[in-house]
């Protein structure tokens, strides 16, 4: 299977390397960031236009697996300026699909300075029906998987380990913070998770000792077919990254207090503590080669937290977390992940074409069998391809293949992973 996504990989590399080359026998001595309207614009098959401070990119959404069916959508990336004052860049993104199993997903992500940067809102708004194979909590068990190939995070075929949920959800996430002091914030936020409509395959098949969903459910008070998780949260942020859509140098930390309240429609109280911290460093003076490091914690702090909430790969407000895992992957009352990547260009002058190399590490606890965090770790890693779409924002395309235990997985985006 590893050889035919590197063949894959190759076929995808090795045209815009021939371009890049071309470019470069043409190009002056001195490095010039391009984009790949550049070089469009350069082979006349579209006119030069004046760059703009922001960039919009919509990609197709197409795919296919058995839990889902045929899915086909849509998903968009937008970098801007709220003003033309200010110097960082606000983000969103979106995504609407649909499948032939109707499942439904629409989501909007959004990382937005407004007046004249003295406030941030950072949002996460969905609504899904959606179908996710559980694995249970904790890092410890694992078991020989099938080794097929993921897609952004989705499995590709049915795994024989996991246990098919299928849920209704919404969620409603906002949190606006204030400026402080330079590039720290502090304020506020509101978040809102309503799981319903929940069918546990495993339940239904009259297993309800090995269901992970309704086991985890019964012992923490949760009705196993509806739970709710209401509240607000205290937020700190500090950001010095140069640019928010594709830092190359700077830091990123948040440290997010959740409070779930019954009083606030919560099923039952709870807290939970989010922490991030992100780095990034110029290797050279032409700030082409990067060494990132991403660190994301996330943790049950007091009380009980539904199945569905609980910390878990591919949670986080982007879904970043985890290449080389399915979403849910690793789950637990606590989790703590590690990413570095070190990007390098490929393209020698005109900056288009890039590559990445990265590895992360994952640990959940399982508390009820005694499993704390940091007891077992598991690793990914993988590389891939980045192409300048947007030299303004610096957006560029990202392609990567990433590898886990037993599992392989590719991932198309518009952006960063961190």
């Amino acid at each position: 299977m590893n050889k035919w996504l590197l063949i894959l990989m190759l076929s995808i590399i090795f045209p815009f390397i021939a371009f890049c080359q071309q470019d470069t026998v043409k190009a002056n001595s001195v490095y010039h960031q391009q984009d790949i309207k550049d070089w469009l614009a350069q082979k006349g098959w579209i006119k030069e236009k004046p760059a703009k401070d922001k960039f919009l990119l919509i990609i197709p959404i197409i795919a296919s697996n058995p839990a889902a069916g045929f899915v086909f959508g849509g998903g968009l990336s937008y970098a801007y300026k709220s003003s033309p004052t200010d110097k960082r860049l606000s983000s969103a993104t979106a995504n609407a699909s649909y499948s032939s199993k109707k499942l439904l997903n629409l989501n909007v992500k959004s990382n937005v300075f407004a007046f004249n940067e003295r406030m941030v809102l950072n949002g996460d708004w969905r609504y899904m029906v959606n179908v996710e194979t559980t694995y249970g909590l904790g890092t410890k068990k694992f078991g020989n998987s099938t080794g097929d190939v993921d897609i952004n995070g989705y499995e590709t075929s049915i795994d024989s380990l996991g246990q098919s949920l299928r849920y209704n959800q919404i969620r409603i996430h906002e949190t606006a913070s204030w400026t402080l002091f330079p590039n720290f914030f502090a304020g506020l936020g509101f978040n809102f998770d309503y799981h319903y409509t929940i069918k546990d395959q495993t339940l239904a098949n009259g297993d309800t000792a090995g269901s992970y969903h309704y086991e985890y459910s019964i012992r923490h008070g949760f009705n196993a077919l509806h739970y709710t998780t209401s509240g607000f949260s205290l937020n700190l942020l500090f950001d010095s990254r140069d640019n928010q859509v594709n830092a190359y140098t700077g830091y990123y930390a948040n440290v997010n207090y959740r409070i779930n309240l019954t009083g606030l429609g919560s099923t039952q109280n709870s807290t939970m503590l989010l922490t991030e911290f992100r780095s990034f460093y110029s290797l050279d003076a032409l700030q082409r080669n990067i060494l990132a490091f991403w660190f994301y914690g996330n943790f049950v702090t007091s009380g009980e937290v539904p199945y569905l909430l609980l910390p878990s790969l591919g949670y986080d407000q982007r879904q970043k977390t985890g290449r080389g895992y399915t979403f849910g992957r690793f789950r637990g009352e606590n989790m703590v992940y590690g990413e570095s990547e070190y990007r390098f260009p490929i393209s020698p002058r005109s900056g288009i074409l890039g590559g990445v190399v990265f590895l992360n590490l994952t640990s959940t606890s399982d508390l009820y069998n005694h499993i704390k965090t940091l007891e077992y770790i598991r690793a990914g890693y993988g590389g891939g391809l980045r192409i300048m779409l947007d030299k303004t924002s610096r957006t560029r395309l990202e392609v990567d293949i990433g590898v886990g235990e037993h599992k392989v997985g590719f991932y198309l985006g518009a952006s960063e992973t961190f």
